[in-house]
């Protein structure tokens, strides 16, 4: 990438969009600060021009705006390369494995039946964002929900700002539904502290929002108040996420599985589809408690969305907990990777509201969630070089604020012009000092060598009182 710390609006809609990457995620339209870009067709496009030269999209790097092509998950720095910034202050008593950096892994689910029943694999993440709730952790929560307005089977995004609400999101319908498009609508109504849920191309951006170093935004052209209102909508709605929770993700199906297969060939009307699920194959869940089925190879092969084959991170790596069903029955394997996310479950789990088993207890979903998260981390083809994703470069903010400050010493800025942008860019968090050194977490243990063909047998499951049970088991130890 050069000295190019970040990447511009055209990278973006070269090398992602036209290049055929594009998750669709709608972080771009969501972080535009100029409401020129929106989804049209399920990508984004420029569908206006910026009122000021200097924010025209398109334009040569540095001097646009570039917020969009800086939170898209398909551009450099990507999930690999985003550890050193998420993890560097928060790397006590970690591991590290296929699956990312994590403190704590263990199954779960929720005492509640109701939302066991009607959530998905043990309710936990419904059941953590209701209790969350009740309990003023947040004031609303981002989710994907099918509402009375929407088509039977295709969830859209929603800001669930009470628990009936919250309760009704439960479930996946294995369909993309661009949940950070919502986080415009909790930023409208000034939500303060929210529960965030998305698949790992979802979390990506939002780390991008709360990670990536501000001091790009600033610019020869620009005046402090164009920088104020770019910084805005890149911290700005990362800051009003409280906790973020991640859920395993494979693929997603293209709408075609839904209207097509479901409802033409097999002659299920939708508005009958109660809830979906996939272990091994397509569940349908009817509502008159019939269950359909579909074999899942034909599924992914007929109808999995190309986008997803872009996807290296299969268990939300850079979420604060990261959530999945994988080789579990009506129960959640739950991986606590931040000290966020192990304040935030201490309190739920202390709640009496969720039982829980150690990872030992649970081999089968170990081996699975091992298998599938090294599966998807080698699939990824090769994108651009332009956008950087061939990089192994670990991201550092200390770089970005480095290069400014050369750029900035090369132009005709006077030193208070100089001051009051890199300031309303900071907007008072305080500029890198240092390269941030990354020590990458403990190898889990018993973890094996890659042997001379290149392969190794996956690791035992971690021991309960390694991080293999609840952090509230650690504490009592």
């Amino acid at each position: 990438m050069g000295d190019l710390r970040h990447n511009s609006f055209k990278t973006m809609m070269n090398d992602v969009v036209d290049f055929g990457s594009c998750c669709e995620c709608g972080s771009c339209v969501a972080a535009c600060p100029h409401n020129v870009i929106e989804m049209v067709e399920g990508k984004p496009k420029q569908t206006a021009k910026a009122s000021a030269p200097a924010d025209f999209c398109g334009v040569s790097e540095g001097a646009g705006c570039d917020v969009c092509a800086t939170v898209c998950p398909r551009l450099w720095p990507r999930e690999t390369h985003l550890r050193q910034a998420v993890f560097s202050n928060d790397r006590k008593e970690s591991w590290e494995g296929v699956f990312g950096v994590f403190r704590n892994i263990f199954v779960a689910k929720s005492k509640d039946p109701i939302i066991s029943e009607s959530g998905q694999d043990g309710g936990v993440v419904t059941a953590l964002l209701d209790w969350a709730y009740e309990t003023g952790n947040i004031d609303g929560a981002i989710v994907s929900a099918v509402g009375e307005e929407d088509q039977p089977c295709f969830p859209t995004p929603k800001v669930a700002k009470d628990r009936e609400s919250i309760r009704n999101s439960s479930g996946s319908w294995y369909t993309y539904c661009p949940n950070n498009l919502a986080l415009e609508q909790a930023a409208e109504e000034d939500l303060k502290s929210l529960g965030f849920v998305g698949v790992p191309c979802q979390i990506t951006p939002l780390r991008k929002m709360e990670k990536m170093d501000p001091s790009f935004l600033v610019s020869e052209k620009k005046k402090p108040k164009i920088v104020g209102r770019q910084r805005e909508f890149l911290r700005g709605m990362s800051d009003r996420v409280n906790f973020s929770v991640g859920l395993f993700c494979t693929e997603v199906f293209r709408p075609e599985l839904m209207t097509e297969k479901i409802e033409k060939e097999m002659g299920i009307p939708l508005a009958d589809v109660k809830q979906f699920n996939v272990k091994g194959e397509v569940l349908i869940y009817k509502k008159n408690g019939e269950v359909a089925t579909i074999p899942l190879a034909e599924a992914m092969e007929q109808y999995q969305r190309p986008e997803c084959a872009h996807c290296g991170d299969f268990s939300a790596e850079l979420a604060d907990i990261a959530c999945g069903g994988v080789g579990t029955e009506r129960a959640t394997i739950v991986v606590i990777r931040t000290e966020k996310g192990e304040k935030i479950w201490k309190q739920f789990e202390a709640s009496g509201r969720v039982a829980v088993e150690s990872i030992e207890e649970n081999k089968r979903a170990w081996n699975i969630l091992y298998r599938l998260s090294k599966r998807q981390r080698a699939r990824v083809p090769e994108g651009p070089e332009r956008g950087g994703v061939q990089s192994n470069e670990e991201y550092d903010p200390w770089g970005d604020n480095n290069l400014i400050d050369k750029k900035l010493a090369a132009g005709k800025k006077s030193d208070e012009e100089k001051i009051a942008c890199l300031d309303t860019a900071y907007g008072g968090e305080p500029r890198p000092t240092q390269l941030i050194e990354f020590i990458a977490g403990s190898p889990i243990p018993n973890d094996q060598p890659v042997g001379e063909d290149g392969k190794k047998k996956r690791p035992l499951p971690l021991p309960k009182e390694l991080g293999g049970h609840s952090p509230l088991f650690k504490r009592e130890k």
